[in-house]
């Protein structure tokens, strides 16, 4: 009978036991679904307020973006509209230095000239670098290359250089003019590396210094060089090639050495660095040498239609071909100068993209359409410089792109070339009589 009862006793006990487990582990369960809940709903709360969050800082993005497009548009658009009355200042400048001699201009006019100059290339300068910043420093549009003035190029950016070097105390000695140092390169892209050369000697340079520069034909190159002074001993002389924390010397787009190196590259050029047992670097910019100048035309009765909304930009334009040989007409609107390159039938049209109305893109596309002006060489000559428009006028099948304020010798060089290409209009023979 003990037996039994302790049998059951323990039964009685282990069921008890049991059932106390089993309301532990569900209450258990139960807390443990309640935290679930509360985590979940935790959850789906944070994710909401970070899809608020992120749905926040997509608009504020959008709208900096599209802050930063407008504000690009305006300084493209500002760029466009000073380089037209600078190519008046500086076409007309170097007209006059050009003929200084036949002018018989007296010193005082000659350094007039040269303080205009100096003036415009400032100015250049500046257009020139808020182009780079609004495309970001793009080192990788292909170069326009046509003829340009190293002399000249080296001269300008001396000049727009002016301030800082005598903001820094440091005596920027730029090299005397001489002739026959033209190059085939990319003007922008030109001015740019020698505005790097030189901004790096001045930053380097300690007050009372001179930061000298020169220009010379060895061979078939011409090679730009950029004598940097010796440094102080404690000066770092590892890395002649510095980003001017980040910026170049007017607070632009910096532009390092792998850029600089990739621009000589893709005009045929390159870019070397030497330093002699003082310290003193001499950094050197090769390129390829220009043929010789092209002194006239090879066809003199050749005729030219300028399509331009500028009177001062057409007077320049005729000052310049009319000495290369060639008889200028000029339009002043796109249709305007539709109807003339059908009734005139040019050896070369040269466009402005920029006209009120139809632009010239439109007019190359209209002239590229009609059998009799098809063949006709067409050079655009525009305000629009930014790495952007140039591809988009490479897209449109101009035979040439040159960007105001236009170089003369650049201008000469594209001239002669498109003059110089045999072509047939459609429809004419070579006296540009309708065929029976």
């Amino acid at each position: 009978m003990d037996i039994v009862l302790w049998l059951l006793s323990l039964t009685s006990s282990g069921t008890c036991a049991a059932i106390w487990l089993w309301l532990r582990a569900h209450g258990a369960v139960d807390d443990l679904t309640r935290d679930r809940d509360r985590l979940a709903r935790r959850l789906v709360r944070e994710a909401e307020t970070q899809r608020q969050a992120l749905a926040v800082l997509e608009t504020e993005v959008r709208r900096l973006t599209d802050e930063d497009a407008a504000k690009g548009r305006v300084i493209q658009a500002l760029s466009h509209e000073l380089r037209t009355p600078l190519t008046t200042i500086m076409g007309f400048t170097q007209l006059l230095v050009t003929h200084a001699e036949a002018e018989r201009l007296t010193p005082r006019q000659s350094q007039g000239l040269r303080q205009i100059e100096g003036a415009g290339a400032v100015l250049l300068a500046l257009i020139e670098e808020a182009d780079d910043f609004v495309a970001s420093g793009d080192a990788r549009a292909a170069p326009f290359l046509q003829r340009v003035d190293l002399r000249l190029a080296l001269r300008q950016v001396c000049d727009g250089l002016d301030h800082e070097a005598e903001k820094a105390g440091v005596i920027l000695a730029c090299s005397e003019a001489r002739s026959g140092l033209c190059v085939r390169a990319d003007p922008v892209a030109v001015r740019r590396v020698l505005r790097r050369l030189v901004a790096n000697a001045l930053h380097h340079a300690t007050p009372g210094a001179t930061v000298r520069t020169t220009v010379e034909r060895h061979g078939a190159q011409v090679v730009v060089a950029v004598h940097d002074p010796a440094r102080p001993p404690h000066a770092e002389a590892d890395r002649p090639f510095q980003l001017l924390d980040g910026q170049d010397a007017r607070g632009g787009t910096a532009l390092g050495l792998d850029a600089a190196q990739r621009l000589a590259e893709r005009m045929g050029g390159r870019l070397d660095a030497a330093q002699d047992a003082w310290g003193a670097t001499t950094f050197s910019f090769t390129l390829p040498a220009a043929g010789a100048d092209p002194a006239t035309m090879d066809r003199p009765q050749a005729t030219a239609l300028y399509v331009e909304d500028s009177p001062a930009n057409v007077a320049l334009m005729r000052h310049a071909v009319e000495a290369m040989g060639l008889t200028l007409h000029a339009a002043t609107t796109g249709p305007e100068g539709l109807e003339l390159a059908r009734a005139l039938r040019p050896d070369v049209i040269l466009l402005d993209l920029g006209l009120p109305g139809l632009d010239g893109f439109a007019v190359k596309a209209a002239l590229d359409a009609d059998p009799l002006t098809r063949d006709i060489p067409v050079m655009a000559v525009t305000g629009a410089g930014a790495p952007t428009d140039r591809r988009r006028g490479r897209a449109a099948g101009f035979d040439a792109y040159l960007t105001k304020p236009v170089d003369l010798n650049a201008l000469a060089d594209a001239l002669s070339r498109l003059l110089s290409q045999p072509r047939k209009v459609g429809g004419l023979d070579g006296d540009r009589r309708q065929r029976a």
